[in-house]
């Protein structure tokens, strides 16, 4: 009897298992239904494949999205992965020796090329920007 009992109470673990994944996996395919259903243009999406842009127009059959400005693509409704929020502007000072050059978001100086040691033929020190 007791080998019994314990592969039963086996089989009940497996199958509260079983019922606890089943249900998880349907509430996320719901949820990721609702948002595909809810996003309409203007909204900033990345789609399955990793393509960021701003959803132009939306159909039952198709979602355009905007990766560049004119260039609109075609996509499934299926293929919007999640919303993307913009980011909060970053607001940067200049230093007091800087003259406006273009700046990103973390404060590195892209314009500016590092000087390294070298020849001519290498673009070394004696490059002009």
């Amino acid at each position: 009897m007791g080998g019994s009992s314990s592969s039963l109470f086996f089989l009940l673990i497996m199958a509260a298992l079983l019922v606890f994944m089943f249900s998880r996996t349907r509430k996320q395919q719901k949820a990721q239904q609702q948002m595909q259903n809810s996003v309409g243009p203007g909204a900033e999406v990345m789609t399955t494949s990793g393509m960021f842009g701003t959803v132009v127009e939306r159909t039952d059959e198709y979602v355009v999205i905007e990766v560049a400005p004119g260039l609109q693509t075609r996509w499934t409704p299926r293929a919007v992965a999640r919303v993307v929020t913009p980011a909060a502007p970053v607001e940067t000072t200049p230093s007091p020796g800087e003259t406006g050059r273009a700046a990103d978001a973390d404060g590195l100086d892209l314009t500016k090329r590092p000087e390294t040691p070298g020849d001519d033929t290498t673009g070394g020190a004696t490059r002009s920007q």
